[in-house]
Parts: structure tokens; C-alpha cells; sequence
């Protein structure tokens, strides 16, 4: 009977100990199942974020060419609707951000070239706007020469430049597109450029100026004509056109157009400054209007952030789109 007894014990003992292994298991699993739930759900919400931020960066594109659309003076620059920063629009749940730019208040880096029989002198004009626009950020002129050869169609190097077979001999080597740039990052497969030289403004180079200048990406485009938006473009823009073209002439422009926008090319000469002669010599070079625009449209939505960035060809039936990109 004492013998019984402590088996049944024991037996209660040991079932007891498997009940609490059990259950401990048992907790275990199910604290298992609510991570993998709490991450699942996680995902999804993230996922459904992801998607309305997009829908929303879209909803700015739209909104973006709507706008552009609808501005149909003689002019581009100071008191459109689209200039400078549009305020954000709030939704339920995030945000839409627009930002429309002129993209001729840029240099245009593929014009460095001229085309096959063109004028040699207009070719040199190009490149001394060119310099002074490098001199304007502090950047090597002698890195001009290697733009050239990246885009002109021989075989033969200028001083500081570079064509196949300095790139042919490269660690991992490519060739030159000998061609017109495509883009203005291509640049960074041209010699002697890095993305110091491109995407960090002078005085994150150490380099002070008298102006927060901004990086040289902020100031060149593969895209439109060539021609210069005196109402959109920047200083150092301004300041390519010519040798006679100053600190201080870029910065009277600049100040005059916020309150009286140039409605045509003569209105220029209204700005005390500007004389006769570098009226002549920029007006072949200047305009007041432009048909090419940059777009950028944010959607956020619970932190997250999804961007369009569009580069739009405005035409008299719509739109050509030029460059698209999107996040992923």
C-alpha cells in the first residue's frame, strides 16, 4: 500500500512537471504565432503605406502638370502659380509635396558640342560660358576638356581629356559614348569627375564664397534647347553668360525680377546695370518663357515617402515626357 501510494505520487508529480512543460511549450508557440502575426501585420501596413504614398506622389505629377497647364502667359519665372515652393497638402492620412522647376534655368551641358558643321565660334562661346560657370563654383576648368571628349565623335585627346584609350585602359574599362550625355550623371563616368566634384556644393569642399552656391547638379540639364530663363536662372547661371557678366549684375537681375518679371527680352535693359553692349552680346543666348520643366512630387504617408521625379516637354497638344523616374 506505502509502495502505491508514492507511485501514484510520483505519477502526480510527474504529470504535474508535464503539464507545466507543456504549457511553457504551449506559451511559447503561441508568443511565436504573435511575433510572426505582429510582423505580418507590420509588413502589411507598411505595404499599404508604401502604396498610398505612391498614389499620392502621383496625384502631385498630376496636379504638377494641371498647373503647368494652366499657365499660358507670355512669361515663366516670378508670381506663376507654379514658382518657387508650393505649400504641402495635407490628406487623412499623410501628405502630398509638389516642386516644379524650369529646367532652362540651367546650363546645358550637351550643348558643349557643337553639332557636325556647326559655327566654331559658337562652339567656343559654349565652352567660355562653360569656364566661367566652373570658375563661378570653383571647380578645374581643365575637367572641360574631358567633357568635350566624352561627347565629341573622334578619337583624338585634348590636353586634359581623355578618349578610348584612357578609358579602355581603366580597371574595370568602358568606352566614351562620343555621342551627346544622356543624362548629366553621366558625368561621373568622364575623367576626373567624382561626386565630390558634382554633387557637393563649394563650401562642402572647403571653399568659401560669397554666395551659398549650390552643387553643380543643381545648375546643369541634358534637356531643352540651350537657351538661359534670365527669370528662373541661378547666379552662377546668369553669371556664364559673359566675361562682363558679374557678381553684381547677376545679383541686380535676380532682385529685379521678383517684383517685375521679365515679359520680354528688352525689359532686361531695365535693370540699370546691364548695359547696351552686354545686351547685345547675351540676347542670342536669353529668354523669358521656357517649355521644359522639372517635377518632383513627394506622397507620405505614416513616414513613409515615395517620390516621382519627371522631366516634361510642354506642348501645344500636352505633354512629352523627356525622363521619368519613380521609388520603387
Amino acid at each position: 500500500m506505502f509502495l502505491f501510494q508514492r507511485h501514484n505520487k510520483s505519477y502526480r508529480a510527474f504529470a504535474l512537471i508535464a503539464i507545466l512543460v507543456l504549457i511553457a511549450l504551449l506559451s511559447l508557440i503561441a508568443l511565436e504565432f504573435s511575433k510572426r502575426s505582429g510582423i505580418g501585420l507590420k509588413l502589411a501596413t507598411n505595404y499599404a503605406d508604401r502604396k498610398r504614398a505612391l498614389y499620392y506622389a502621383y496625384g502631385g505629377y498630376q496636379a504638377a502638370l494641371a498647373i503647368l497647364r494652366g499657365d499660358r502667359n507670355g512669361y515663366d519665372g516670378p508670381k506663376d502659380i507654379w514658382y518657387g515652393q508650393l505649400p504641402p497638402i495635407p490628406f487623412d492620412r499623410g501628405v502630398m509635396a509638389i516642386k516644379i522647376e524650369d529646367e532652362k534655368a540651367r546650363f546645358n551641358i550637351k550643348k558643349l558640342v557643337a553639332a557636325q558643321g556647326a559655327d566654331w565660334v559658337a562652339h567656343e562661346r559654349k565652352r567660355a560660358m562653360t569656364e566661367r560657370l566652373f570658375e563661378a563654383l570653383n571647380l578645374e576648368k581643365s575637367l572641360i576638356d574631358a567633357m568635350i571628349d566624352w561627347q565629341d565623335s573622334d578619337d583624338i585627346s585634348s590636353p586634359n581629356g581623355a578618349e578610348v584609350a584612357y578609358y579602355g585602359n581603366l580597371s574595370l574599362p568602358y568606352s566614351p559614348r562620343n555621342e551627346p550625355f544622356f543624362t548629366a550623371g553621366e558625368l561621373l563616368l568622364v575623367k576626373g569627375f567624382s561626386r565630390e566634384e558634382i554633387f557637393l556644393p563649394p563650401s562642402s569642399r572647403g571653399i568659401e564664397l560669397e554666395d551659398e552656391f549650390e552643387s553643380l547638379s543643381h545648375y546643369i540639364t541634358v534637356y531643352g534647347d540651350g537657351m538661359i530663363n534670365i527669370n528662373t536662372a541661378a547666379l552662377p547661371v546668369l553669371i556664364s553668360l559673359s566675361r562682363d557678366m558679374d557678381y553684381f549684375i547677376a545679383r541686380d537681375i535676380i532682385e529685379y525680377r521678383e517684383n517685375h518679371p521679365f515679359l520680354s527680352l528688352e525689359d532686361l535693359k531695365n535693370v540699370e546695370s546691364v548695359t547696351d553692349v552686354l545686351y547685345d552680346e547675351i540676347a542670342s543666348l536669353i529668354s523669358v518663357k521656357s517649355n521644359t520643366f522639372r517635377i518632383t512630387a513627394e506622397g507620405i504617408s505614416n513616414r513613409i515617402v515615395q517620390r516621382i521625379e519627371a522631366v516634361v516637354l510642354k506642348q501645344s497638344k500636352g505633354f512629352k515626357v523627356v525622363y521619368f523616374t519613380r521609388s520603387l
